[in-house]
């Protein structure tokens, strides 16, 4: 399995060096930490993520709509999250939207980006974010077809949400240094938008930057057992990447 890993890590990984050669048992169980501050990392199957934060879904509070995490849930809790979204959005009133990501720790992408629906449906965008890799120059990474959300870099990953639109001409986003994951990804999306409305990218704490878990990831099975998660871009607009988070 050392030698699989070797090989995927030279071809895909965007800061590969020597050092990697040296990977061995002792090291497995804490493989990420030869990432950095990034995604990636050796996992058993089935159990990719132990970010197991509880169900709470997207909710009103003083003036904005709290975007909470997506997490690795059930079919059922994401249907639930992305019609909760989609209607706090559509039964804000006037045309200022508060968004606040602070804290939330991501988990699944399409579901959250799927939630904000309502505010991408005025616009006639096929395709929300880009990621950047050392094998290539550009590549989708969301893209919207309707009113489904689907990850490039996950094909098998879909979500639907309304096709009802918000007329939003000003949005403010609240963030803070444990924004991290798929809401960085979701506000990068959101940001795709500045050409046609005003948006104010807002520090909720202390002015530091989001987590900065801003690359996109391949998943490669290596065994009954494990497999690996290796970043191999970073997300961004089609102006502008984002190596180093918000």
């Amino acid at each position: 399995m050392e030698k699989q890993i070797i090989k995927y890590l030279k071809k895909y990984y965007l800061h590969f060096t020597k050092k990697y050669y040296k990977i061995n048992e002792e090291i497995y169980d804490t493989f990420q930490k030869l990432w950095g501050r990034e995604h990636g990392g050796l996992y058993k199957i089935g159990k990719l993520s132990s970010f197991n934060p509880p169900e709470v879904l997207p909710y009103y509070k003083n003036g904005q709509i709290i975007i909470t995490d997506t997490g690795a849930k059930s079919k059922k809790f994401h249907i639930q999250y992305i019609k909760t979204l989609n209607n706090l959005i559509l039964q804000n009133k006037g045309n200022i939207l508060n968004l606040n990501f602070s804290n939330n720790n991501g988990g699944k992408p399409q579901v959250m980006i799927a939630g904000l629906l309502p505010i991408f449906n005025n616009f006639n965008m096929s395709v929300l974010s880009y990621y950047y890799d050392k094998n290539k120059k550009s590549h989708y990474d969301v893209k919207k077809s309707d009113n489904k959300i689907i990850c490039i870099s996950n094909n098998k990953a879909e979500s639907i949400g309304t096709v009802k639109k918000y007329n939003v001409k000003e949005l403010n986003i609240y963030y803070n240094e444990f924004t991290t994951s798929s809401a960085e990804q979701s506000i990068i999306c959101l940001l795709s938008l500045s050409k046609y409305i005003k948006i104010n990218l807002i520090h909720s704490n202390n002015g530091k930057k989001s987590a900065g878990y801003t690359t996109v990831n391949k998943y490669i099975k290596l065994s009954d057992e494990y497999g690996i998660e290796i970043p191999i871009g970073y997300m961004g607009t089609k102006n502008k990447i984002f190596k180093k988070g918000l």
